[in-house]
């Protein structure tokens, strides 16, 4: 399989699973941190609060149906459904990566 075609499949099942609810829901951004070719990232989530880590050049993803998808270092996926809605906080701390 080809590297256009494997990109194209990750991405079709990221769709996937955040239209499925398989996924953490971002509801708030603690802190985020970098170092070391890591980015680190302390959240809130519809299930609590977690850590989770991304590389420095992995950005957070536009889904076509809206919203963002983060993929951490572990393969977990995080969404944020409206980042417009978040608190003001949390916003600023996304707009260096989706701004």
């Amino acid at each position: 399989m080809g590297r256009v075609a494997r990109t194209a499949s990750r991405a079709a099942i990221e769709r996937a699973l955040a239209e499925a609810g398989f996924v953490l829901e971002i509801t708030g951004i603690t802190a985020v941190t970098e170092d070391f070719e890591i980015r680190s990232w302390q959240v809130q989530t519809r299930q609590g609060s977690r850590r989770f880590q991304t590389m420095l050049d992995d950005w957070p993803r536009h889904l076509p149906g809206g919203g963002l998808l983060i993929r951490d270092l572990a393969g977990d996926l995080f969404f944020i459904e409206d980042p417009n809605a978040m608190d003001e906080s949390s916003f600023k701390l996304l707009w260096a990566f989706i701004g």
